[in-house]
Parts: C-alpha cells; sequence; structure tokens
C-alpha cells in the first residue's frame, strides 16, 4: 500500500509550443515587464511594481496578483533553485495559504529550442488538487502568447 499515490502527490504538467525563439520565451519568463503582462489566471492582473526577479539561483521570484473583481491581492513568493539560461528556471515556493498552497511547491519550466518555435515545459507541484493550479497556468500561458506575439503591447497602446 505504500506505493499508492497521496493527495500530496498531484503535480501539474503542461507542454506548449510557442510561435517564438527560446531567448524571447525565456525573456518573457525574467524580465518583469514582461511578466507583469501575463502572469495569472484570467480575471487578475500583477501590477509591475510588484514583479521583483533576482535572476540567480538563491534569488527572489516575487509578484503580487490582484483580482480584478474584488481588489484581493495574492502575493507570490519563489526563490530561484536552479537557473540554466536561456533553457531552465527553477522556483521553489514556501507555503502560501492565501492563494491555495498549503505545502511547498517547486515549479520547473524546461525551453528547447526549435529554430523559430519553442517547446516549452513546466511542471508544478505537490498539490492536493492540481486542478485549480493547472487551469490557472493554462490561462496564464494563453496571455504569455499574446505577449510573444506583441498582442498585449499593442492593445495596451
Amino acid at each position: 500500500m505504500s506505493d499508492m499515490p497521496t493527495a500530496q502527490d498531484q503535480q501539474v504538467l503542461i507542454t506548449r509550443v510557442f510561435d517564438a525563439p527560446l531567448d524571447l520565451v525565456f525573456q518573457a519568463w525574467t524580465d518583469p515587464d514582461q511578466v507583469a503582462q501575463w502572469y495569472g489566471p484570467d480575471g487578475f492582473d500583477t501590477p509591475r511594481e510588484s514583479v521583483t526577479i533576482e535572476l540567480r539561483v538563491g534569488g527572489r521570484y516575487e509578484l503580487e496578483m490582484v483580482k480584478r473583481a474584488s481588489g484581493a491581492r495574492f502575493p507570490v513568493r519563489y526563490e530561484v533553485i536552479e537557473l540554466d539560461p536561456p533553457r531552465l528556471l527553477v522556483l521553489r515556493s514556501e507555503p502560501m495559504p492565501q492563494v491555495g498552497m498549503h505545502e511547498p511547491t517547486v515549479t520547473r519550466i524546461e525551453l528547447h529550442d526549435h529554430g523559430e518555435k519553442t517547446r516549452m515545459s513546466l511542471s508544478d507541484g505537490p498539490y492536493t488538487q492540481s486542478a485549480h493550479a493547472e487551469a490557472g497556468w493554462n490561462a496564464a500561458f494563453v496571455k504569455l502568447d499574446a505577449v510573444l506575439r506583441g498582442d498585449l503591447a499593442r492593445s495596451g497602446d
């Protein structure tokens, strides 16, 4: 019975291909101006002034998501635990009960060069219920795709 998965074993696993070169996708993950444009699920904004990224092992990766409907604020705090630009970024969070994360999680972003396209593999967890996190990441990646295509920058002009 010890091989049975526990509720805490759920991982979010997402693979997406972006129509952008590897360096641009990595920059979208690591440039605070760009992160502020896409990070967070539908109905949330990430104010630029809340984004702090120290791109080094041991550095901070922090931001605050704000729910448009209520103004509720959700701080997100990570430590960079692995870094191999422009291919790998690994972040560890302490528990963040305010965003429904009651245990530490590890978010691993791997980028693979496919010429003018980039395949991104993300794993995130463990979670007791991963569906909410998976939906949030997928919604954020729709916005990330728009940032990479330049759609969000143009719509804000």
